[in-house]
């Protein structure tokens, strides 16, 4: 990711300090004025990571918003680092095991339990969820970032028709969108 050096190396470095402040304090001197210091080091060490933290996820989303609308190849060099992680074959299995243990869930019957989400919809179309998990573990065919953005959403979205508890053709729908979305346009 671009930049992560540059938002988080002031934190780390201020943190670092206060830790050496807070050592010093603690194994050497008890001198009041060192621990305030540190402290104060501290927080502004702390003050820092969360701003770091928050402009690595606004050029994260930044990037996000551009790829979900690229069915393409191209990509613009500012958003690569994003588009090289979501397509990468480590991404692409560890989704596919998502999906697969979404199809494995919605069909086991716990033995005197009751289920806390029943995923009816998944059970209605698991060979649809078990041919978008083979797609994305043929790592060797090419995926589009924009596919494996509607994935992601499939997943972790808690309003996704993939945690439906009706019968319905909204999740078999989704699942041909996000697969026709992954295949690159020629």
């Amino acid at each position: 990711m671009p930049g992560l050096g540059a938002a988080l190396g002031p934190a780390a470095t201020l943190l670092g300090a206060a830790a050496v402040g807070a050592v010093a304090w603690v194994s050497v001197w008890h001198y009041r004025p060192l621990v305030i210091t540190a402290l104060g080091v501290g927080i502004a060490g702390v003050v820092l990571l969360m701003r770091g933290l928050a402009a690595l996820e606004r050029q994260r989303r930044a990037a996000d918003e551009w790829l979900r609308t690229a069915t393409g190849t191209f990509v613009p060099s500012r958003y690569e680092w994003r588009a090289r992680h979501l397509v990468s074959a480590h991404e692409r299995r560890l989704l596919a095991h998502s999906l697969r243990q979404v199809e494995e869930r919605s069909v086991e019957r716990p033995l005197g339990a009751v289920r806390l989400v029943p995923l009816t919809a998944a059970s209605e179309h698991r060979v649809r969820l078990l041919q978008l998990a083979s797609q994305l573990e043929r790592v060797d065919e090419p995926v589009t970032p924009a596919g494996m953005l509607r994935v992601l959403d499939l997943l972790t979205t808690p309003t996704s028709p993939l945690w439906s508890r009706r019968k319905n053709s909204e999740l078999g729908d989704a699942i041909s969108a996000t697969r026709a979305a992954l295949t690159p346009c020629a």
